[in-house]
């Protein structure tokens, strides 16, 4: 059988994918969040998608039950989308992709997705990434780019944004990079930095940014002053925690100073090894100062985002929400 399924097959015009994937990729949910958030403004058709049977561990993701608004009960699988959207105020369509890293068979995933772009002739493909970081939501959200091409590269560092020298565990998105590059796809991957005691909910503030570095990257010109503005509001309500606890402003304002020490120092690495709380402590403690015990403001934020989440229907949601692309 297949591992592709076609929905529609329309005329696109140059068209650019952007993409991103939920787990080890995607910290805070900031980068699906950003790809979700253009999938519901856009109004998106779908078009493609990449069959779940032959890379998941179903018993490590599982799929979901859904009650529709029929009140018929139906199984939601790991979805890995494409969905088309034809702009008539750019030069170029775009086609998003919305995924989840699979376990199995990366290679083949790889040659699935590539398949798709080139049916559709994509022209360039840029692929988005989240990390939970050190670092404090106070600061601008620190973006990392990785590039193969030399023109690409130039141009991010016209953007100064760093580039990264990581080596190391990685995942599917790096994977994607190279076989795209291989194929002569034009890639970039972008890299947010999430701070680790955000990382329950979609970090509005990341999506943002990365949205924003997307629309400097490609001079899109794209409106994108809701999604800024939830980031501003988002930020306001930590920032209104924090005055509350003295002890968490205490541990924000040291990972400021660490920040602004590693930026006089080395430019920020992107780190993908995964690793449990008591693992990322750990790493914490020996390579930084210490700091003060951040589970009271881990604890208080998770408890606010959840209240406001229940009781003022805010769009921000745990790990364990349901989120589908129809």
């Amino acid at each position: 059988m297949s591992q592709l399924h076609y929905h529609a097959q329309p005329t696109l015009r140059d068209p650019l994918v952007i993409a991103a994937f939920r787990g080890w990729n995607d910290a805070a949910e900031s980068a699906t969040h950003a790809i979700q958030y253009l999938a519901d403004r856009w109004s998106s058709e779908k078009i493609a998608e990449i069959d779940s049977e032959d890379f998941f561990i179903f018993t490590e993701t599982r799929p979901t039950v859904k009650i529709t608004d029929d009140d018929k009960r139906v199984i939601v699988w790991p979805n890995n989308d494409f969905l088309a959207y034809s702009a008539p105020d750019l030069e170029r369509d775009i086609i998003l992709f919305l995924g989840t890293e699979p376990q199995l068979k990366w290679n083949t995933f790889a040659q699935s997705f590539l398949k798709v772009c080139r049916n559709f002739r994509a022209s360039e493909v840029i692929l988005f990434g989240s990390m939970l970081s050190d670092v404090p939501h106070s600061l601008a959200v620190p973006i990392t780019g990785a590039s193969y091409d030399p023109a690409t590269l130039s141009r991010l560092e016209e953007m100064t944004l760093p580039t990264s020298g990581y080596e190391g565990p990685t995942g599917i998105l790096s994977v994607l990079h190279e076989v795209c590059h291989q194929a002569q796809i034009p890639t970039t991957m972008f890299w947010a930095a999430a701070p680790h005691y955000l990382a329950t909910t979609p970090n509005i503030m990341v999506s943002s940014a990365l949205l924003t570095t997307l629309n400097g990257y490609l001079s899109l010109d794209l409106d994108l002053d809701e999604i800024q503005a939830e980031a501003r509001r988002f930020s306001s309500r930590i920032d209104a925690m924090v005055a509350r606890n003295p002890e968490a402003g205490e541990y924000i304002r040291q990972l400021e100073e660490q920040l602004d020490e590693l930026e006089n120092e080395i430019e920020i690495e992107i780190e993908l090894e995964e690793e449990d709380e008591d693992e990322a402590d750990s790493h914490r403690e020996e390579q930084s100062t210490p700091l003060p015990s951040a589970d009271v403001l881990i604890e208080n934020i998770e408890a606010m985002l959840r209240m406001e989440r229940e009781h003022q229907g805010l769009p921000y949601h745990s790990d364990d929400d349901e989120k589908d692309v129809e």
